[in-house]
């Protein structure tokens, strides 16, 4: 587990609460669970933010350190749902999802492309349809990427979910595309008046 983040409980709730919270730099949020009680948090706003931009978009489980009555309890936990302010980009609210570690879940996983494809080389440009797909795992192994070789790609080639050898289980269907190679505009038409 290499990322970590500290919150505080919180015992007010409301709308007059959470400006004040917002104004000394926390952000409220909730913890829950199918086995835990929802606990209200608050978590500062400048560590969140870090770490919201370290993690990027990928679905990642986290420990979250939860300081309670002079002590400190642990969960793993994923971020469920962050709410930001419409134009003043500012954090509202986060929702902290406390996972069983012995049961699957469905989580969006990165799309990586590795090599260079064949089709490149002759001109062609590689679309990356799809940037995540769903995977159910056990949250110990989520992955970081789904790693995809394009190597042997030409030209108007493409990969499909079904055409994945992965060892996890992807839930998209398999007609679905992941990432093509296209002819650059107007090379079809060269090649249709010559």
């Amino acid at each position: 587990m290499d990322v970590e983040l500290s919150v505080l409980t919180r015992s007010e709730t409301g709308k007059g609460a959470a400006r004040c919270l917002r104004r000394e730099g926390r952000v409220p949020a909730v913890l829950y669970g199918p086995k835990t009680e929802p606990v209200l948090l608050s978590v500062d706003a400048i560590r969140l933010e870090k770490l919201l931009r370290d993690a990027g978009d990928e679905s990642k489980l986290l420990q979250l350190n939860v300081e309670r009555d002079g002590g400190t309890e642990t969960s793993q936990v994923l971020i469920r749902e962050v709410q930001v302010h419409p134009y003043r980009k500012r954090f509202l609210h986060v929702d902290f999802y406390e996972v069983p570690m012995d049961r699957a879940i469905i989580v969006d996983v990165p799309v990586g492309l590795v090599g260079e494809a064949i089709g490149l080389k002759k001109g062609g440009i590689v679309n990356l349809v799809r940037r995540t797909l769903s995977v159910r795992c056990l949250p110990g192994a989520i992955p970081e990427k789904l790693q995809i070789d394009v190597s042997g790609m030409d030209l108007g080639s493409a990969i499909r979910v079904g055409d994945l050898k992965e060892s996890y289980e992807l839930l998209d269907a398999d007609t679905v595309t992941v990432v093509n190679i296209t002819a650059p505009e107007g090379k079809d038409k060269e090649e249709g008046e010559g």
